[in-house]
């Protein structure tokens, strides 16, 4: 493929990507709010701003061009959520030749035995303790997500990728499901580490419950990666996301990477205009705060294992620290 013939192809999924998200656009409240939650400690470490992170399995939640790698990828991940939920992650890539990388997740996060406290109008003859009996003392309820994922090297700039998804939440007794796809494409200059990417992440229909849709959290993405300083095996990358999710306000995130010798990294992040408080001078604040994460690669006979933390400054509520572990070969 010609240069001309890379630079139109991206020129147009970027076009056609901002041109479905004006039309998709639906203002107010959506439904899987699981979807929103970050995955990943090394992408959660970097503020979010990571559409145009490659090479890695968990890419397919963010954006499905990033999954493209020769390697078998496996990673899993455990975040230590708010109101001490648990959110697990796995994801696992590899590569055929002719078609690109393919790739299998899942995104879980659930709660059980909790305590009911039922409105429930009892039938003639039965108390409202043995209606309430009836339908279960306690009750549970699980959010998934399972997604397959496919990410294309069309030229050594050019990628694209694609996800389909399959959302379920449950809660007690009722369910609801929704299909929905995730587009991508991530396109590297070739100087100074310069590269573009734009995603469109949940795409499809909406949650019903008692005939009632909720739409699910459309988002769209464009991102932007440099590398600041590079020397030998040392390098300092900055990345930038503007996001515009359907339900809130365009939201810009920020974040730096610190490569030390190829094995430890130092990152940081942050997520600017996503709370819709205002200081003094009419700055918009953010309830989630300041990110901090690190990594360590530790070569293992010829595989290399990969292991990431992040924190989460959330202010008035608990923290929380994401865990991920990650081997490829």
């Amino acid at each position: 493929m010609q240069p001309k013939k890379v630079l139109s192809a991206y020129i147009i999924v970027a076009i056609m990507l901002s041109a479905t998200m004006a039309f998709a656009q639906r203002p107010g409240l959506t439904g899987a709010s699981f979807l929103k939650i970050g995955v990943g400690a090394r992408h959660v470490g970097l503020g979010s701003a990571v559409t145009t992170v490659s090479g890695d399995p968990t890419m397919m939640f963010w954006n499905p061009a990033g999954i493209s790698s020769e390697k078998t990828n496996i990673s899993l991940s455990h975040n230590e959520w708010l109101l001490a939920l648990t959110h697990e992650a796995l994801a696992a890539t590899f590569h055929v030749d002719g078609i690109g990388t393919i790739g299998a997740g899942l995104i879980y996060i659930g709660e059980g035995d909790i305590i009911a406290n039922r409105d429930v109008a009892p039938t003639a003859g039965t108390s409202n303790l043995q209606a309430d009996q009836a339908t279960g003392a306690t009750y549970s309820f699980y959010d998934l997500a399972l997604n397959v994922s496919i990410a294309r090297q069309f030229t050594d700039k050019l990628t694209l990728g694609a996800s389909l998804k399959l959302i379920k939440e449950k809660i007690d007794d009722l369910s609801a499901t929704a299909i929905a796809g995730d587009f991508g494409v991530i396109y590297n200059t070739g100087w100074n580490g310069l590269t573009f990417g734009a995603r469109l992440t949940n795409l499809g229909g909406d949650l019903e419950y008692f005939q009632f849709g909720a739409p699910i959290p459309i988002t769209f993405s464009m991102g932007a990666s440099i590398a600041l300083a590079e020397e030998e095996d040392n390098k300092v990358v900055a990345f930038i996301d503007a996001t515009k999710p359907q339900d809130n306000r365009q939201l810009y995130f920020g974040g730096l990477e610190w490569q030390v010798l190829q094995k430890l990294s130092l990152r940081g992040g942050y997520k600017f205009n996503l709370s819709g408080t205002e200081d003094s001078f009419n700055i918009s604040n953010t309830d989630e705060g300041a990110t901090f994460g690190a990594g360590l690669v530790i070569p293992w006979s010829e595989a290399d294992m990969h292991l990431d933390y992040a924190y989460t400054d959330f202010g008035i509520l608990n923290d929380a620290h994401r865990f991920s572990f990650t081997i490829s070969f």
